[in-house]
C-alpha cells in the first residue's frame, strides 16, 4: 500500500533525527558547548565551536509540545508557518500538543497555534499564499487515519478543519499560488492523485492519478508558466527505492514520470528556478526506512522536468530533503551534515547564486537536527524547519564560486 509505504519511511525518520539529535547532544556536551539564548530573543545563540562572525543560518527550538516538523511556508519575510507532528510526551499533558508554530517577526520567536476540532492531526503540508490565508494538510493521526485539511483566513488566530478530497487517507502535500487555486497531492492507500481547489479547501476536484510505480516524498513544487514537480521513488526491493520524479505540464490533471538516471538514490525535492530550469536532490542511498550517512544527490534538468542529468560532484549537503529556487539564480538546499567515526549528523545548509551550477555550505549557529523543510519567501532570506528545531537563512549577496565539496561518508 501507498500509505504504509510513506508510514513506514515518515516514522524511520523521527526515528533517525532523534536518534541524531541525542549523538549530537552528547557530541556538543563532550566539547563543552553551550547556548544562551530564550525565546523570543533577538540575540544569536552562541555555541562554542561556531564560525567566527555573524553565522548565516541561525537556529532555535520551537515551542514546546512540538515533535517533527515536516513542512514549512512563509508568505514574507516576517511571516511563516511550519507544521508537523506533536511530540510523543504531549499526550500525557492534555492541550500541550503542538503540529502549528508561526511567527510574526522573521524567525526571532516562534508560537504554536491551535487546530479547532478536538483532535490533533498529523500535517505533512502547508501553503500560505497570503500572510493571513494558510492551508494545511496531513492526517487525523488515527489508526485508521484519514485526510485532513485545515485552513486559516486571519493569519493563524483560528485554525478550522475544511473539506479533504473524497477517499483521502491522507493528503500528502499542498500548493497554492493564490486562495482560488490549490493543488494537493493525495494517498487513497493504494495509488497516489492529485486534487484542486478554487476555494481555499471548501471543495476539491479530483485530477490525475500518477504512474502506479511511483512512491511520492511529501514533496510538491510548481513554478508559474512551468511543471508541477513531485520527488520521491520507485521501489526496487524491501526498504529500498530509485529516484524518480513525477512531473505535471498541465496544473495536476495529468502526470507522468520523467526521465531519470538509472541508479539515482531516493530523491526528497525537486524545484525549478524557471519554466525550464529545474533541480532535484536527495540522497546517493536507496534505503527508504533509515538515515544513513552517504553523499547528497543532485540532478538538474533544462527541459522543464522532463529529462535530468547527474550533477558532477557531489553538494556540500548529504541527504538534501529540500530545496528552492526562490529566484531565476538564488537557490537553496537543506538537510544533514555528517561528521566524525560514527557519523553524527546535524542540520546543513547550502546556497547557489549561480542557478544551482554551485553550492556553498552556509555557517551556522544552532542546527543539531537534520532540516526538512526549506521555504524562501525572497532572493536574501529562507526558512527551514526540522525535528523540533526552526532556522533563519541570510542568503549571502555574493556566494563563492568553487567545486562542490563533499560532506558524506
Amino acid at each position: 500500500m501507498v500509505l504504509s509505504s510513506v508510514r513506514r519511511h515518515r516514522g524511520a525518520l523521527r526515528s533517525g533525527l532523534r536518534l541524531t539529535v541525542l549523538l549530537a547532544a552528547v557530541t556538543l556536551a563532550a566539547a563543552g558547548c553551550s547556548t544562551n539564548t530564550t525565546a523570543g530573543s533577538s540575540r544569536t545563540p552562541h555555541v562554542l565551536g561556531a564560525p567566527k562572525g555573524t553565522p548565516l543560518v541561525v537556529g532555535r527550538p520551537a515551542p514546546a509540545g512540538t515533535g517533527d516538523l515536516g513542512a514549512i511556508s512563509c508568505a514574507t519575510a516576517r511571516r511563516c508557518w511550519a507544521v508537523g507532528e506533536a511530540s510523543p510526551d504531549a499526550a500525557a499533558h492534555p492541550g500541550s500538543a503542538t503540529v502549528i508554530v508561526a511567527t510574526r517577526n522573521g524567525g526571532r520567536s516562534w508560537h504554536a497555534q491551535h487546530v479547532a476540532g478536538g483532535s490533533t492531526p498529523e500535517l505533512s503540508g502547508v501553503s500560505c499564499p497570503t500572510t493571513r490565508d494558510c492551508i494545511a494538510v496531513g492526517s487525523d493521526g488515527a489508526s485508521l487515519p484519514g485526510g485532513v485539511v485545515v485552513a486559516t483566513t486571519n493569519g493563524g488566530a483560528t485554525w478550522t478543519p475544511v473539506s479533504s478530497p473524497t477517499g483521502a487517507l491522507t493528503v500528502m502535500a499542498v500548493s497554492c499560488s493564490s486562495v482560488s487555486a490549490c493543488l494537493a497531492v493525495v494517498s487513497d492507500g493504494s495509488s497516489l492523485w492529485s486534487a484542486t481547489s478554487t476555494d481555499f479547501g471548501q471543495a476539491w476536484q479530483r485530477e490525475g492519478t500518477m504512474p502506479s510505480s511511483f512512491l511520492a516524498s511529501n514533496d510538491l513544487s510548481c513554478t508559474t508558466g512551468g511543471p508541477c514537480l513531485v520527488a520521491g521513488y520507485v521501489p526496487t526491493g524491501t526498504g529500498t527505492g530509485e529516484g524518480a520524479v513525477a512531473l505535471s505540464d498541465d496544473g495536476g490533471q495529468t502526470w507522468s514520470l520523467a526521465s531519470v538516471p538509472a541508479g539515482v538514490g531516493v530523491l526528497r525535492s525537486a524545484t525549478c528556478s524557471s519554466a525550464s530550469a529545474c533541480l532535484a536532490a536527495g540522497s546517493t542511498s536507496a534505503a527508504l526506512i533509515d538515515i544513513v550517512p552517504a553523499k547528497g544527490a543532485l540532478l538538474d534538468s533544462t527541459d522543464g522536468g522532463h529529462t535530468w542529468q547527474p550533477v558532477t560532484g557531489s553538494p556540500p549537503v548529504a541527504d538534501v530533503f529540500d530545496m528552492e529556487c526562490p529566484s531565476n539564480k538564488v537557490c537553496a538546499m537543506v538537510g544533514t551534515i555528517w561528521e566524525g567515526n560514527p557519523a553524527v549528523g546535524t542540520g546543513g545548509v547550502a546556497q547557489s547564486g549561480d542557478a544551482g551550477a554551485t553550492f556553498s555550505l552556509s555557517s551556522a549557529a544552532y542546527v543539531p537536527l537534520t532540516l526538512t523543510a526549506l521555504s524562501c519567501p525572497t532572493a536574501a532570506t529562507c526558512f527551514a524547519a526540522g525535528g523540533d528545531s526552526l532556522a533563519r537563512i541570510t542568503v549571502a549577496p555574493l556566494v563563492p564560486h568553487h567545486p562542490r565539496g563533499s560532506q558524506g561518508t
